[in-house]
């Protein structure tokens, strides 16, 4: 599994949909998540160089500039619905308790899941796993959610449910999202679409010169 040349630029407020038949699509998210270091090449953010940042930078970088979901929500048992988004806000955004508290009530009202933030993880439905996991994830506005296999480990109706959730988030947040999903477009109905072929961008339903894409100070 390889990457060739690949040149995606992206603009905020939008969500973006990778596919590819082969797992192409998954590196490029873990690539420009800043997980993984491209062997070549470079990632910019802010029409600066990210990817090839020493550890202990890059891992800052990716903290405070995005969110991730991923198939499996990877939730802490021994704490609350509350204690897991909240986690961090006080490892990496240095929120106060009272902040931080503020915070959490926002993006648990966000997901619809305000009436369970007491709740320990193991009364949780799988659904409402997932809906934790994405108000995790937005907890220190992102500037980019990541989301891999959306609806992968979910029955189609809660699938459906977590999808009109999540493509909600750059029409009301404002927060760029780009995602992977085994069910499509018919799933996410993205703004964009990019489909990889043997390692490369073989179409991409609005594509984006390096020029377009806005840079911030």
């Amino acid at each position: 599994m390889e990457l060739h040349g690949v040149s995606l630029a992206l603009q905020p407020g939008a969500l973006t949909l990778l596919s590819a038949p082969d797992p192409s699509a998954g590196l490029l998210l873990r690539i420009l998540g800043l997980l993984e270091r491209p062997d070549s090449g470079e990632v910019w953010l802010d029409s600066r160089p990210a990817a090839s940042l020493e550890d202990a930078a890059r891992l800052d970088l990716r903290n405070r500039n995005f969110g991730f979901i991923f198939a499996e929500p990877f939730l802490l048992d021994s704490f609350t619905v509350a204690e897991n988004v909240a986690m961090p806000l006080f490892k990496i955004a240095g929120f106060d308790i009272e902040q931080a508290r503020n915070r959490t009530t926002e993006v648990l009202a966000f997901a619809g899941i305000e009436a369970i933030a007491d709740c320990g993880v193991e009364e949780l439905s799988t659904l409402d796993h997932h809906k934790v996991s994405l108000a995790r994830a937005l907890a220190i506005s992102p500037r980019l959610l990541i989301a891999e296999d959306v609806g992968l480990q979910l029955p189609a109706s809660d699938a459906i449910e977590l999808a009109a959730l999540l493509r909600t988030v750059p029409d009301l947040l404002g927060i760029s999202v780009i995602a992977t999903s085994p069910a499509g477009p018919e799933l996410l109905h993205p703004d964009r679409q990019v489909r990889l072929e043997r390692g490369v961008i073989a179409a991409d339903s609005q594509p984006v010169s390096v020029e377009e894409a806005p840079a911030h100070d």
